[in-house]
């Protein structure tokens, strides 16, 4: 049974779902909060996949089973697609959780700079009690917006977190042109010049500061790849 929503707000999903379609005009399907968290890109797969397996706790390859008992010769089984890391399934749920963690990232934000205003439902009482804009600098605010729930002030219980409506842009996002492209590379190249961003970040901030135009997942690589990743840091491209 959907949970009752009180006239005025939106559930979480659906203004993930909102923001979700101004970040990905092209590639968000709604069905992004699906995906399996921790999965990893095609190029940090093929960095680590022929990388010997992990040995000790009765891990494959340890001559160990239950109980301790010498399990005997191991034979390598292939991952199944939705497991295989070099499949088009799987790649295609890594950039769907991708999508997600982005559209979550700027619905924290914009909570946390007052953008956009959440409130928690008590479920016993029907009280909307307003959330402050330090609920969403505590360090377990992405959990409480994955779950749609956040503790009830003053109370040892957890009530459903909701956003109050706000209105979707009535202009379409512009493809974004080759020359706003060398734009958002020189702007990027300043930022991680100071800052480690992951590619997340880094496209977060490029959407933000170049509203107005519909930046895809192609275009984003484009910029990437002509923004090198500092001597002596480690690259955070997949995370």
């Amino acid at each position: 049974m959907p949970k009752f929503v009180p006239s005025g707000y939106f559930s979480i999903n659906k203004a993930l779902d909102r923001l979700g379609r101004k970040l990905f005009p092209s590639e968000w399907n709604g069905e992004e909060r699906k995906a399996r968290r921790g999965l990893i890109s095609e190029h940090e797969w093929l960095k680590i996949k022929g990388l010997p397996p992990a040995r000790g706790g009765g891990a494959p390859g340890t001559g160990r089973g239950r109980g301790g008992a010498p399990d005997g010769p191991v034979t390598a089984r292939m991952p199944s697609p939705p497991d295989d890391p070099s499949s088009p399934v799987y790649q295609a749920e890594y950039k769907a959780g991708e999508r997600y963690a982005s559209a979550r990232g700027r619905l924290r934000v914009s909570l946390e700079r007052g953008d956009l205003e959440a409130a928690i439902l008590d479920p016993w009482s029907g009280t909307l009690h307003r959330a402050s804009a330090s609920l969403w600098r505590r360090h377990d605010a992405d959990r409480m917006i994955e779950h749609g729930q956040a503790p009830i002030p003053h109370s040892p219980n957890t009530g459903t977190l909701l956003i109050k409506q706000f209105a979707e842009a009535n202009e379409p996002a512009k493809p974004i042109s080759p020359a706003k492209i060398k734009e958002a590379i020189e702007a990027l190249k300043r930022k991680t010049a100071t800052e480690n961003l992951t590619r997340p970040q880094q496209a977060d901030f490029l959407r933000e500061n170049f509203p107005g135009y519909r930046i895809t997942e192609r275009r984003l690589n484009e910029i990437f790849r002509m923004v090198p990743v500092p001597k002596g840091r480690r690259r955070k491209s997949d995370k």
